[in-house]
């Protein structure tokens, strides 16, 4: 996964802090839900274990097709945590 899709799934989730509608949001979740099942996958395979286990995480938090509902300031920190995770991890994340 290039580079480029990392920083934009991040900017996606710091835009989702907005107000939305839902087909924007929809988007965002699906971006977002492959890019963490991505570094999920990427680096299972490597000796970090935090890394895959936190992507994970935000693979199933992000999910599109399973609904998770939660208050609008949870989804503000799941959003901010997730970009922030991204940013950082970008190196481990892309190829």
């Amino acid at each position: 996964m290039p580079v480029q899709v990392v920083y934009l799934t991040a900017v996606l989730l710091l835009v989702a802090i907005f107000p939305l509608h839902d087909d924007f949001s929809s988007l965002i979740k699906i971006t977002a839900a492959g890019t963490f099942a991505w570094g999920a996958y990427k680096n299972f395979g490597k000796k970090k274990l935090l890394l895959p286990l936190a992507c994970s995480l935000f693979t199933i938090l992000f999910n599109p097709v399973i609904d998770i509902h939660l208050a609008k300031e949870i989804w503000i920190l799941a959003d901010l945590a997730g970009a922030i995770l991204l940013f950082f991890s970008r190196k481990h994340i892309a190829e």
